[in-house]
């Protein structure tokens, strides 16, 4: 850029020498050049020299190229005006195009920077411009309170309402947090329905949030073609993670990093159900690094089978004659190290991972068991866990259809374990699911039943044909009275309901026998069987 600026003055100096000649010819063996004709070629060369100095910068070589523009009109117009010489009059020309030519281009490039870091829904600044600030904070060694704020759920109000309904929220949220904004505070838009606030620590930023978090109810426009007299509400609430950046901040000291750690906050602030704001604090670091190495695991022990399955018998109460296996994973590391599902599944159940381990167990047991079954006569039944995000999808049933017919397997000998959590969202799906799957001759056992949020009235209509008794209620079965009536009272229930009863974690022969007493159908537990890899599983049968 400096040798192109000193390459402009120098045409400009030209221009200036040649002009004292001006109205000369200069000779070259038998061509002739008008001096006229010369300074046309050098102002021409220099408007190029002026754009692509605009091109290489645009904020400093547009300043550099508008000076060199005005000083050669300058220089072309001292002829003209000191002699009455018209000669110059096509630099002039050529220099003034040129000079609007470069703003034009300069016009264009500011524009253009402006749009590139400003979010083109809400005028907001953007991303980029969140880094270019923030990173600017940090290396004046400013303090400030850091705020991300997301509006929940936005994906699911996009799918329901539509995109255009998404952007009408964002327009109607963005102006409303902008007005809490005092002196040198500032309001980005991020991505998707996330914004960022910088906020003074000084100018109560707390209050400001605890005005911003709360829930309301918008009325949606109306789209094309719908009748502007039916109104659509939307409840919409927000949360916000809080990080305080100040001298004492050892953490990552740019914006990505203190973005990432915003939305650490704002994760733990949305699984609150009143209070949507959490400050950032160490403990939801290593939180996080625990929820990424154990996807890291499960995509790792899916990539090189590192997962393998035990099976735990499942007896008939009376007569120890043997019902079935509970299928469980586990996960054996190259080192030969066994990894407990109690580190890798609540990781998956937050992601979609839960459902690849799910039909990773699906297939493998009912492809291990199968000749099994054959050779025994289908005397028993094998039960899998699925999670409740998987059987709330709605080509569930279809799928398990699918893996029965591809590997054969009767279905009769399939029972699917589901939890109570599995009816809390998307009920009426799950319900569709496990009516198909009981017509295809599927059982379905409900998991963990005592501990979860189905109401006796609920659970009258829910198409199950096992309850398995908790863990938990067993643990207190003989210190408890009152729990062994509980138990008693589970195990009647499930029988005027039609449901066979299973009590899981039975340890000890005290409470078997107050099982046996209640007519508890099944016991599972390490009192009869622990879990088996499945070679044993297979002589046990």
């Amino acid at each position: 850029m400096t040798l192109l600026t000193v390459y402009g003055l120098l045409c400009i100096l030209g221009v200036t020498r040649l002009s004292e000649i001006s109205g000369h010819i200069i000779r070259y063996g038998k061509f002739i050049f008008p001096v006229s004709s010369i300074q046309g070629i050098i102002a021409a060369l220099n408007s190029l020299c002026c754009v692509i100095l605009v091109f290489i910068d645009f904020r400093k070589g547009s300043k550099f190229a508008m000076g060199i523009m005005t000083l050669s009109i300058l220089a072309a117009l001292n002829p003209i005006i000191g002699s009455h010489n018209l000669a110059p009059l096509p630099s002039v020309v050529t220099s003034l195009v040129s000079f609007i030519t470069v703003l034009i281009i300069y016009s264009f490039y500011k524009r253009s920077a402006i749009n590139s870091l400003t979010d083109f829904i809400t005028g907001l600044p953007n991303r980029r411009y969140y880094v270019k600030y923030v990173n600017q904070q940090l290396e004046a060694k400013n303090d400030f309170l850091l705020a991300c704020i997301e509006i929940e759920d936005f994906k699911n109000i996009n799918d329901v309402y539509g995109i255009q309904a998404g952007d009408y929220i964002l327009k109607e949220i963005a102006p409303k947090l902008k007005s809490m904004l005092g002196k040198d505070e500032m309001l980005f838009k991020i991505t998707g329905g996330i914004f960022v606030m910088i906020l003074d620590e000084n100018n109560y930023p707390e209050e400001k949030l605890k005005l911003i978090i709360r829930s309301e109810v918008m009325t949606l426009p109306p789209k094309h073609g719908e009748d502007p007299s039916i109104k659509k509400t939307c409840n919409v609430s927000l949360a916000a993670g809080i990080v305080h950046i100040d001298q004492n901040y050892n953490k990552e000291r740019n914006a990505s990093g203190i973005l990432r750690y915003g939305e650490m906050a704002l994760a733990e602030a949305r699984k609150s159900q009143e209070q949507k704001i959490c400050f950032y604090d160490d403990s939801l670091l290593n939180s996080d690094f625990e929820q990424k190495e154990a996807e890291f695991l499960i995509k790792d022990a899916m990539a090189h089978d590192w997962f393998f399955l035990v099976y735990q018998p499942q007896y008939i109460t009376e007569g120890k004659k043997l019902r079935g296996f509970e299928t469980l994973i586990r996960c054996r590391k190259p080192d030969g190290s066994i990894v407990s599902p109690a580190t890798f599944i609540p990781a998956a159940e937050k992601t979609n991972l839960i459902t690849e381990i799910d039909d990773y167990v699906l297939r493998r047991a009912m492809t291990e068991m199968k000749p099994v079954l054959e050779g025994s006569g289908n005397s028993f039944v094998v039960s899998i866990n699925v999670s409740a995000k998987n059987i709330a999808t709605e080509n569930f049933a279809q799928k398990i259809n699918q893996l029965i017919e591809e590997i054969q397997f009767p279905a009769e000998n399939l029972e699917i374990e589901i939890t109570e959590y599995s009816f809390v969202e998307s009920r009426d799906i799950t319900i569709d699911n496990i009516l198909t799957l009981r017509t295809l001759g599927v059982q379905i056992a409900l998991d963990d039943f005592g501990t979860g949020y189905t109401s006796i009235a609920q659970l009258m209509k829910l198409p199950v044909s096992l309850l398995k008794i908790d863990k938990s209620l067993i643990d207190e079965l003989e210190s408890d009275p009152v729990m062994s009536d509980m138990v008693d009272s589970i195990i009647y229930m499930g029988h005027i309901m039609d449901c066979e009863v299973i009590s899981e974690g039975v340890e000890n022969e005290n409470q078997l026998e107050i099982l046996k007493d209640h007519k508890c159908d099944f016991i599972q537990g390490f009192v009869w069987g622990k879990p088996l890899p499945f070679e044993e599983a297979k002589k046990l049968i």
